[in-house]
């Protein structure tokens, strides 16, 4: 996504943006649907541009216990600064993007799909009842029972079992 300079300096409020997931540079993420809308807005401030609003899209996950993809509708807030000043973006507090004077318009596609990326969660599952594989088979468990006997698990007192008092 370009904004243009003098787009930023008429300061709009949640203007409406769509792209396409293939416009994002690949960071492995994989997209249920291909569209991608933001709504955002900018203030003018004194060393640049305040940029805030919300990100949409729908990624899709493979869940960690069944194997199975899911997309997730994502809202993701997105504020940043976009400044000429060196002094300021060093700072690890702010979500800081250099933007020169001498530059007309600033891509965001590889921002966007920084926070897209980083919102995926750590280990996705597709709701809270998945029942994921049979270790043994490996049948999705969520579709269909399968006749695997559980394996008794190990334990060091084991042995103790086959000890017999003489």
């Amino acid at each position: 996504m370009k904004l243009l300079r003098s787009e930023l300096a008429s300061e709009f409020n949640k203007k409406l943006f769509d792209m396409s997931a293939g416009e994002l540079p690949d960071r492995g993420t994989v997209f249920a649907d291909d569209h991608i809308a933001c709504e955002l807005s900018v203030q003018a401030v004194q060393f640049g541009f305040q940029l805030s609003g919300e990100i949409k899209a729908t990624p899709e996950y493979g869940c960690v216990r069944c194997l199975c993809d899911n997309p997730i509708d994502l809202t993701l807030p997105i504020k940043l600064w976009l400044t000429a000043r060196e002094e300021i973006t060093g700072d690890v507090n702010q979500d800081v993007v250099h933007f020169p004077e001498n530059k007309d318009h600033i891509e965001l596609n590889g921002t966007i799909a920084d926070i897209i990326r980083l919102a995926e969660p750590m280990n996705p599952i597709c709701n809270k009842n998945c029942k994921g594989l049979c270790p043994k088979c490996g049948t999705n468990l969520n579709q269909k029972s399968c006749d695997c006997k559980p394996d008794e698990p190990e334990s060091p007192w084991d042995v103790l079992k086959k000890f017999k008092p003489q």
